[in-house]
């Protein structure tokens, strides 16, 4: 399960109004070119010029659209339509029924503008066919004078165009219907399943966290016991006995740190996404606290450890999240490797723009096949019922912090002894 941040219900919304003009700029361009053609055809030399306009506001929009000025674009066409139907409505006869179009013309405000990103153009679009209709019926149609065309002809010729323009504008807008109620059964659709998968992730990591967690509780509790019943005893406890007993706990109580850690991070991770901006982060100032941290639980292991990496080698990347990346790989390193084990971290520059961070260990390894599926989220690998604490979301975390930051992280499957984890990141300029 990999975790990215996804749309909002709003850029949903928007970019399918976005796609609505698109199509409409091209679907409703031949009623514009038919009204022209018309205007030349009754010799109206004002009605000419609303179907130019109109015209050339959608092909203006085609070619906005084509650029990405998408908000330009829907302002064009339906600001020129509005000025063209309001032009029309004042020079032919009201037996045209020409101002019937100014009525719809709302509704392509409807379905192309939204009104919560586009609030003030959204408005605007929605009142200007309307104060255009009201201005007509207020001087009854007759604002410039006499007529270009008889009644006559107004009834004969252009209310049958009228009507189809209307009709085509009212299946642009029963189409536009069809693809919301898609797009909101699809939501719904999602909506659901995500719900599945949070219910299912749910019922999965409370089985592991059950597993993981009561392990270092009970190994907390039960050296406490033991110290308090010798207390109760009044039995002297021996130095290297306290020792031995104050480890323990400490190291149960580092292991449920982490796995607390992993989980909240994951959590946060899973409900929200993210989102950071990189700057040039020195390596091995990300992973020397990182080491600080593990030091003792290494010395307990006799692990030797080698910090390989130029101090003056720096990487694109968020520090916090480096860091991160480095406690996941160093933190499993250290889980799998066994007493007396190697484990060292190498950095190389390849083909001057990435940097790739190399994690190597002498523990048996990955399992085979498996460089994919340890990135799924709680997958342990075969380790579900064995001694080695964690709950699976490490590995998923850190490859989505690598690549947030324009990375990756690779498991590599050849090695021949241990387990090798690579990685991968922007290599930062030389200033």
């Amino acid at each position: 399960m990999t975790l990215t941040a996804k749309p909002t219900a709003l850029d949903e919304s928007r970019n399918l109004r976005i796609e609505n003009s698109r199509i409409a700029v091209k679907y409703i361009l031949p009623f514009p070119l038919a009204w022209l053609c018309l205007a030349v055809y009754v010799d109206a030399p004002l009605m000419t010029i609303a179907a130019l306009i109109s015209v050339v506001g959608f092909l203006a929009a085609n070619l906005l659209h084509h650029f990405e000025w998408h908000l330009t674009a829907r302002i064009a066409w339906l600001g020129a339509t509005n000025v063209a139907v309001g032009l029309g409505t004042f020079v032919v006869p009201p037996e045209s029924y020409l101002s019937f179009i100014l009525v719809a013309m709302p509704i392509g405000a409807l379905v192309t503008l939204c009104p919560k990103q586009d609030r003030f153009w959204f408005f605007l679009m929605m009142c200007l066919p309307v104060g255009l209709w009201f201005l007509g019926w207020a001087t009854d149609y007759a604002l410039l004078g006499d007529f270009e065309v008889s009644p006559e002809t107004a009834k004969r010729i252009m209310a049958p165009v009228s009507a189809v323009t209307l009709f085509g504008a009212l299946m642009f807008v029963v189409a536009y219907s069809v693809n919301l109620a898609d797009l909101n059964a699809g939501r719904l659709r999602e909506a659901r399943l995500l719900a599945e998968q949070s219910s299912e992730a749910k019922s999965i990591l409370m089985r592991s966290v059950s597993h993981e967690m009561l392990t270092p509780l009970h190994a907390i509790s039960g050296f406490a016991e033991f110290l308090n019943a010798d207390a109760k005893a009044g039995r002297d406890v021996s130095k290297a006995q306290l020792e031995d007993y104050s480890r323990q706990i400490m190291s149960a109580s580092n292991a449920l740190r982490l796995i607390i850690e992993n989980i909240f991070d994951f959590a946060n991770w899973s409900s929200e996404g993210a989102s950071a901006e990189t700057t040039q982060v020195p390596v091995r100032a990300c992973l020397d606290p990182v080491v600080g941290r593990f030091s003792e639980t290494m010395a307990n292991k006799d692990l030797i450890f080698e910090n390989r990496i130029d101090p003056d080698l720096k990487a694109m990347a968020n520090g916090v999240w480096l860091g991160a990346i480095c406690k996941q790989l160093l933190d499993n390193a250290i889980k799998f490797s066994r007493t007396g084990g190697r484990i060292s971290v190498d950095a190389y520059t390849r083909h001057g723009a990435w940097i790739e961070i190399v994690f190597k260990d002498t523990g048996p390894g990955f399992p085979e096949g498996a460089s994919k599926a340890a990135f799924d989220a709680f997958e342990r690998l075969g380790h579900e019922t064995g001694a080695t604490s964690g709950v699976g979301v490490g590995l998923p975390l850190a490859q989505n912090f690598a690549t947030a930051m324009g990375g990756k992280i690779v498991i590599d499957e050849d090695v021949p002894r241990g387990a090798q984890v690579r990685v991968i990141l922007p290599l930062a300029s030389a200033e």
